[in-house]
């Protein structure tokens, strides 16, 4: 089917992929407006600081760092053991966050008991 001397079918392609675009768009905008806006809520609000040592509890897991670094996109936690973790600003305001007064005590690594077969 013609329409003002353009095909319909190539009319729905072109829609179709500019919808999609715009979808994609979107939501990369509504991502990086999402992270700006809770890096303005955390420096207005002040309660955490480089230096502090934090435990961001996720549901039954938590993750405790100090913070190193504090950015327009994501916080920079150093954790015990020397591991980075970076965190995007959008969950880090999110989630419930404790200062905490002591540095957390290093992870013991676990214990392999065997249970069954020969001993050696």
């Amino acid at each position: 089917m013609v329409f003002w001397g353009i095909e319909l079918r190539g009319l729905l392609v072109l829609g179709s992929s500019i919808f999609a675009m715009l979808g994609v768009a979107l939501f990369a905008a509504w991502s990086l407006l999402s992270n700006l806006t809770a890096f303005l809520l955390m420096f207005i609000q002040n309660d955490c600081r480089v230096g502090f040592w934090v435990r961001v509890i996720d549901g039954a897991n938590f993750l405790e760092g100090r913070i190193i670094e504090m950015g327009l996109m994501n916080v920079v936690l150093e954790h015990v053991d020397g591991h980075k973790v970076i965190y995007p600003n959008n969950i880090f305001v999110t989630r419930p966050v404790m200062v905490l007064k002591n540095p957390p005590t290093a992870t013991k690594a676990p214990t392999i008991k065997r249970i069954l077969g020969p001993k050696k």
